[in-house]
């Protein structure tokens, strides 16, 4: 889910404006422009003369220009969609219902109407809004207080504030004693970003002990999955000697919902989990899905293909994935899903399209899993196997022979490379005689070569060669990374 769900619906068009005009290189015409986003062309200038007004302040320079039936976008790099996002999410009234919500245990919608300055219909509304929304999340607003389980309010709550990216700080004091308990049980330290998720976690965590909540549904469903677990002991003793020092009562799931949001998100890292994943019990759901996901990928490209270190690192984001799959419902992202699905599509091969699909039956099969996560299943394999499979490609090297252009050779053979450098896992350079080349661009007079292997341009630069050159070179990695 998409966190702009959390606008109006105004400024969620507007956003999708500028979306638009980011993925088609800041420029498109009034009409088409208009059309995907659901606007006559009138209202499209009102729209605009909006998003500019907000967006103006955020930064050194942001233009919309409607010119000779054109939009053009345009901003300085100390703008970027992420920021503008936020500045229209501050101003939206659900998002700070939200914030309200979290702040307080029990309101009244006269509180509301009042800290708003709405109508109750208005904020009826709004509350009917995301309460559709919050269901992916299985959590919802209802009497005046959030209702739900607490594993998954708090879920909900740190991925909205971590994209906000507001009200939390690695330096807290808090975070800084919670990290010398448990730096002592692992080897490496946690990185900064990870202090920074830890933070973001214990942020929402303070505030909810706040509230006592007693529904811990899927706790109890699946906490025997884990409570043998060595981390889990350890955490469940730490987190308790941890909280006694700052609240009177401590909650017996509090180590549980610590324990899945560490191995959960990149927390440890991949040299902790390695030396945890030693010592886990292999009977541990995860942990056997983990294992059997693994060799499955390993056998579909070959023993002999991935490192010792790849398959550590193949099993950290497996258990990730997993874990997420298991112990949360619902996802929220500042990126739009199905553009990205699309993407990772246009780069898998039929055969890797086949092993997403028995990854995710087996992971439905596995842990049981009572809603289905086949979306967010789908993108995180295709994201790891996508990373393999460009890894173990092997590099393509072409040499570029202009010895006959004499003083032209110089500058036209980097205008050359400036055409084709976008070109992934090729190395460019200058032709070297006895030197192997799995292609070689030339422009020397030769007669025409049987010779697979040279491309003759045929006028320097031109569309044409610079496109047949890419399809050669596609062919050659094609032909090179399927033998």
């Amino acid at each position: 889910m998409n966190i702009d769900v959390f606008l109006d619906n105004k400024e969620g068009t507007q956003i999708d404006i500028i979306r638009q005009l980011l993925f088609h290189a800041g420029k498109m015409t009034q009409k088409t422009l208009a059309k995907e986003v659901g606007l006559t062309q009138n209202a499209l200038k009102d729209y605009v003369s909006d998003i500019v007004q907000v967006c103006q302040p955020l930064g050194e320079q942001f233009e919309i220009e409607l010119e000779q039936k054109e939009v053009q976008l345009s901003f300085s790099s100390d703008i970027n969609l992420d920021k503008i996002l936020l500045a229209y999410l501050n101003n939206s009234l659900s998002y700070q219902i939200l914030g309200f919500v979290f702040e307080h245990k029990k309101f009244s919608t006269f509180q509301l109407t009042q800290e708003f300055n709405s109508s109750e219909a208005t904020i009826f509304r709004k509350l009917r809004d995301i309460n559709q929304s919050l269901k992916k999340f299985g959590i919802g607003i209802r009497n005046g207080q959030l209702v739900g389980d607490e594993l998954q309010i708090r879920y909900f709550y740190y991925q909205l504030f971590l994209l906000v990216d507001t009200g939390f700080s690695s330096d807290d004091l808090a975070v800084t004693k919670l990290v010398t308990k448990l730096q002592p049980e692992f080897h490496q330290s946690f990185s900064k970003i990870a202090l920074k998720w830890l933070s973001c976690w214990l942020f929402v965590t303070r505030h909810r002990l706040q509230v006592a909540n007693t529904d811990n549904t899927r706790l109890t469903q699946i906490q025997d999955k884990f409570e043998t677990d060595k981390l889990y002991r350890m955490i469940q003793e730490v987190m308790r000697e941890y909280f006694k020092e700052s609240v009177n009562f401590v909650g017996k799931h509090e180590g549980a919902m610590f324990y899945c949001f560490l191995i959960t998100f990149d927390i440890l890292g991949e040299d902790n989990f390695a030396r945890y994943d030693l010592t886990r019990r292999k009977k541990n759901s995860t942990a056997m899905l983990d294992t059997y996901s693994r060799e499955m990928i390993v056998m579909h490209y070959g023993y002999q293909k991935l490192s010792i270190s790849d398959e550590k690192r193949l099993t950290y984001q497996l258990s990730q994935v997993h874990a997420q799959a298991l112990y949360f419902q619902g996802q929220l992202t500042s990126y739009e899903s199905e553009r990205m699905m699309q993407y990772y599509q246009q780069h898998l091969t039929p055969e890797i399209t086949q092993l997403i699909s028995k990854l995710i039956a087996t992971t439905h099969e596995q842990l049981a899993l009572q809603t289905p996560h086949t979306d967010f299943l789908w993108l995180n394999y295709a994201s790891i196997l996508i990373a393999i499979d460009l890894s173990l490609h092997q590099n393509i090297s072409v040499g570029i022979d202009l010895s006959n252009l004499s003083l032209l050779g110089h500058s036209l053979y980097y205008f050359l490379l400036s055409e084709l450098s976008s070109m992934t896992q090729v190395h460019f350079e200058k032709y070297r005689q006895h030197q192997y080349y799995d292609l070689i661009l030339t422009t020397a007079e030769h007669p025409i070569s049987v010779k697979a292997n040279y491309y003759y341009l045929s006028e320097f630069l031109s569309p044409y060669d610079i496109v047949q050159i890419k399809t050669k070179i596609k062919a050659i990695k094609h032909q090179k990374n399927n033998r």
